[in-house]
């Protein structure tokens, strides 16, 4: 224990420093004069002498009191710096300044004053601080003495705690120490013991690992890993074990690297047991979410190195390896002959990544790695994960799949070539939805741009085509065609035609457009829910793919069938089913023809050539390509049409161009509009027209022993015919693939679909114009005596003649019959249309007429209406009225026939000429001057007066 005395001391010197800490901080207590001594002696006396200057000093006013304060601060602050310092001498200090000079008491004096003030103000300043500070000081004198009080308790404390020290050291023996060293020894050695056992064992760990992963068992092999790591950490302190513990920690490196290796092989050869282990290990390690990021890695690495493997499979072996050449020019370099099966083997290797990858998802979709199932649980994580990389995985395929598609080799290809690539794009885009429910819009746009580059260039192969079959046409019937469903190209279909089957229709020669066709109401829609019915009979096919086939099968494995050509690749239509329907055998199908015929086209017997076979073989491989290529349909289906209007077209180039009348009249608006499209839009995209028809124009055509090449006009007129029969059939499923918005297009082709029969009038009519001799005909009738007073029973002998051609007509027809099949009514129709006009032109170029005359008009009319009727045995209702009208306009009054000049030139089709109904107003009012000019002016074209043109005009 401390000696009172030192205590005391430092108690004093504690409450020093409190002081010294307690005094205002402004005021600085200079250490001259001052003492322990001086503190405790002049304290209480100056404290006195305090109390006497405050009793006197409190009758003195306020302002001396501010003013001894304010003088009292001035003179502290006046205190010089130097007397503030620990270690300053002040008595030289003092000297120097004084004596610096000299000698000057007067100096000596002041200073000795100043500083006696000086010290006076001071002194009083730390008197007035004590004071302040007495009740802090009492304060801490009470708490030094409870110190006090404390240290004396544990100075007692520690007296007994040592007397119960000496009573243990006296009673404790020798033999319980040697018990305590003993069995410290023991534990001891069992810790040695087990030592050793856990350093053996992590010296056989890395044999045991290995071992483990050969066997596949990943999850073993971690976890001896990670015991024998916790392990080593307990015996650390021994050198060998932490050489151990490195090596332990290179292996768990190197078995993490294997783990990784056969996750990546995963990625081409799925096997679920060896991914459930993989899983369970990446577990173990914590590192499941780590291992699903490195997963998706490995995922994009196979797709970009498998797509450049399999395309430097398909280049040139001659062409050096060690280039490196980019992806598409790899693509590039593929030539055509290799361009699809290079196509295929990339469409398999994609497959055998999606199928592992789905696999995948479906395996963490049925097992959970973690137990807790809450919002951030692991599983729910990795789950998410997989559903976002489809996307990007299908999408990185796509990039690859859509570069490669763009190569110039794909331009180059033929149509069978073409047909089978749309194919495998289709079950492309097809297992592209059912892995992630993604359109493949990028797809479909390239597919959409290289379908219409081709097409276009195989439309204009197909015109050109048909310029050739033209060119080497002999205009005879093909005996063996019965429908267009027996030819291959419609094969693909046919099943697909009983489903939208059009009711049963017959266009009879004279029928007009088809006005009933179903082509409202039908949409895509409606053709979705046809096919999704047909697939819920195909159990089969009714499965996607994903579940049919697996990584080591694919879609694209056997080939690519023409039942394929059942789907569609551009557009949301599904069809599925109809890829597994089972083909009739060709003895079913030839038996099928006949009532497909009688179901589809009601149509008995046809007429075809070979032209005309090869435009529906084109509209056969159209209407693939337009199941194949939805979007561009709206394009197909104009070229199916720009087809049949081509060969309209070239059957009126080739036949209608030699006849010996002016034929304006005989086109109607809409056969002219048709013409005139396919003259400035079709024909300038074909090079070999026009072609050379000299011969057949030379030898047949002109020749009047086959009637001037009646038969072959026959055949070509009534094919074309024909083929708008047969084409009529796809009339309901075209709707079901042209959008909504595209119909009208069809439908405005169907209102006219006689145009054939209009083409056939100027084709027939080069024939019938020959078949009388108009300018000897017109002769004969201007020698006739028509301003006779009395009508004879005898008809003119012009009639005769015409008869007789007649008759002569009517028995080369026959014998044209017996070959082949003979459209009477058109033809005829075309001679009643010559011959009436003929008369007509006659009638129109006589100069005088009585009424006389005017009833043998009627009269040679009649007689020769009757045997032509007779002959043909047909009615012409219009053509009798055609020629009565203008007989019987002579004997019209002066308002009936202002108002029949007014009615016949606001006809839009104008039925008699402006000089016939100038020579008919010239000899009906040739005695009434006024009359005739006003009809004239109506008529308008009186300088026509003269003109006459025999051959010309005779029918118009």
């Amino acid at each position: 224990m401390q000696n009172p005395k030192a205590k005391m001391d430092e108690i004093k010197t504690k409450f020093m420093d409190l002081l010294n800490k307690q005094t205002n901080r402004q005021v600085k207590i200079p250490a001259m004069g001052f003492s322990d001594y001086f503190i405790q002696t002049v304290t209480a006396a100056e404290s006195l002498k305090s109390d006497n200057l405050e009793k006197t000093q409190s009758s003195e006013n306020d302002a001396e009191i501010i003013n001894a304060q304010k003088s009292d601060q001035e003179i502290l602050e006046s205190i010089e710096h130097i007397y503030f310092q620990v270690e300053s001498d002040t008595d030289m200090y003092e000297l120097k300044k004084v004596l610096g000079n000299g000698v000057n008491y007067d100096l000596i004096n002041s200073t000795i004053a100043q500083l006696r003030k000086q010290h006076k103000v001071l002194s009083k300043k730390v008197r007035q601080n004590i004071l302040e500070q007495r009740s802090a000081c009492n304060e801490e004198f009470v708490a030094i003495n409870e110190t006090q009080k404390e240290l004396e308790q544990a100075l007692w404390t520690c007296r007994k705690a040592r007397s119960y020290l000496n009573y243990a050291r006296t009673n404790l023996t020798t033999t319980s120490l040697e018990i305590l060293a003993s069995y410290r020894k023991r534990e001891i050695l069992k810790e040695l013991l087990n030592s050793l056992q856990a350093v053996k064992k992590l010296k056989s760990t890395d044999v045991e690992v290995q071992k483990l992963l050969s066997d596949c068992n990943y999850s073993g092999a971690i976890s001896l890993l990670l015991r024998c790591k916790n392990f080593a950490v307990e015996f650390m302190e021994y050198n060998c074990v932490q050489s151990l513990n490195k090596k332990l920690q290179e292996t768990l490196l190197l078995t993490e690297y294997q783990l990784d290796t056969v996750l990546n092989e995963m990625i081409l050869n799925f096997d679920m047991q060896k991914y459930a282990k993989l899983q369970e290990a990446y577990k173990l390690l914590n590192k499941s979410l780590m291992a699903m990021d490195q997963l998706h890695i490995h995922f994009i690495s196979a797709i970009h190195s498998s797509v450049n493997s399999v395309i430097r499979g398909y280049n040139d072996p001659n062409v050096d390896e060690n280039l490196k050449y980019l992806y598409e020019q790899l693509c590039e370099n593929v030539e055509a002959d290799k361009y699809i099966p290079c196509l295929i083997s990339l469409c398999k290797t994609f497959w055998t990544i999606l199928a592992s990858y789905y696999q995948m998802v479906m395996w963490h979709q049925n097992y959970k790695l973690y137990s807790v199932d809450t919002a951030e649980s692991p599983d729910l994580y990795i789950q998410e994960k997989l559903k976002k990389g489809k996307s990007r995985i299908w999408n990185d395929i796509l990039t690859k799949i859509c570069t490669f598609l763009q190569s110039s080799k794909l331009k180059t290809l033929k149509y069978d070539q073409f047909i089978q690539v749309l194919s495998i794009i289709q079950r492309l885009k097809k297992v592209g939805l059912e892995f992630c429910g993604e359109h493949s819009d990028k797809l479909i746009e390239i597919m959409q741009i290289q379908s219409e580059e081709f097409f276009q260039r195989y439309h204009i192969a197909c015109l050109e085509e048909i310029c050739l079959f033209l060119d080497n046409e002999s205009w005879t019937v093909v005996d063996s065609f019965g429908n267009i469903l027996q030819l291959p190209e419609f094969r693909s279909v046919r099943h697909t035609l009983r489903r939208h089957k059009s009711p049963p229709v017959v266009l009879l020669i004279n029928s007009p457009s088809v006005e009933h066709s179903p082509t409202s109401n039908n949409n895509c829609d409606e053709l979705v829910s046809v096919h999704s019915q047909d697939a819920v009979s195909s159990i089969y096919g009714s499965y996607g793919y994903f579940l049919r086939f697996s990584e080591k099968s694919s879609p694209f494995d056997g080939g690519l069938d023409v039942a394929m050509l059942e789907e569609d690749i551009l557009s949301g239509i599904v069809d599925e089913a109809s890829c597994y329907f089972s083909e009739e055998s060709d003895d079913e199908h030839k038996s099928l023809q006949s009532k497909e015929c009688e179901d589809l086209t009601g149509c008995i017997s046809v007429t075809v050539n070979n032209t005309t076979l090869n435009v529906f073989r084109c509209i056969g491989r159209y209407l693939q390509m337009c199941k194949l290529l939805h979007c561009i349909s709206p394009k197909i289906v104009m070229s199916m049409l720009e087809l049949m209007d081509f060969y309209a077209f070239a059957v009126h180039e080739i036949f209608a161009k030699d006849s010996v009348v002016q034929m304006e009249n005989f086109y109607s608006p809409k056969l002219e509009e048709k013409l005139e499209y396919v003259s400035h839009h079709v024909v300038p995209n074909i090079k070999i027209w026009p072609l050379n028809f000299s011969s057949l124009i030379n030898n047949e055509l002109a020749n009047p022993d086959t009637l001037y090449g009646l038969s072959q006009r026959i055949v070509a007129v009534e094919s074309g015919h024909c083929m708008v029969q047969q084409f009529q059939i796809l009339h309901t499923y075209l709707n079901h693939l042209l959008p909504a918005q595209e119909r009208s297009m069809l439908k405005n082709y169907f209102d006219y679909l006689n145009f054939m029969m209009d083409v056939g009038k100027p084709v027939y009519t080069c024939v019938t114009s020959r078949v009388i001799d108009l300018t000897a005909i017109l002769t004969m009738m201007a020698k006739v005596k028509w301003d006779v007073n009395h009508v004879s029973f005898q008809h003119n002998n012009y009639i005769d003649i015409m008869n007789r051609n007649i008759q002569n007509f009517a028995m080369r027809l026959e014998e044209i019959g017996k070959e082949i099949a003979v459209p009477a009514e058109p033809v005829w129709n075309s001679m009643t249309h010559v011959a009436t006009h003929l008369l007509v032109e006659g009638f129109s170029n006589v100069k005088k007429c009585s009424a006389g005359g005017r009833a043998l008009m009627q009269l040679d009319f009649t007689n020769f209406m009757s045997i032509l009727e007779l002959i043909s045995n047909q009615k012409y209702p219009e053509c009798r009225a055609y020629v009565d009208l203008f007989i019987k306009a002579y004997y019209f009054s002066n308002e009936q026939f202002e108002e029949w000049i007014i009615e016949q030139k606001n006809l839009q089709t104008q039925q008699y000429t402006n000089k016939q109904l100038t020579n008919l107003i010239v000899c009906a009012c040739i005695s009434d001057k006024r009359t005739r000019q006003k009809l004239l002016n109506l008529v308008g074209n009186d300088h026509h007066l003269n003109t006459s043109s025999t051959s010309s005009t005779a029918t118009t």
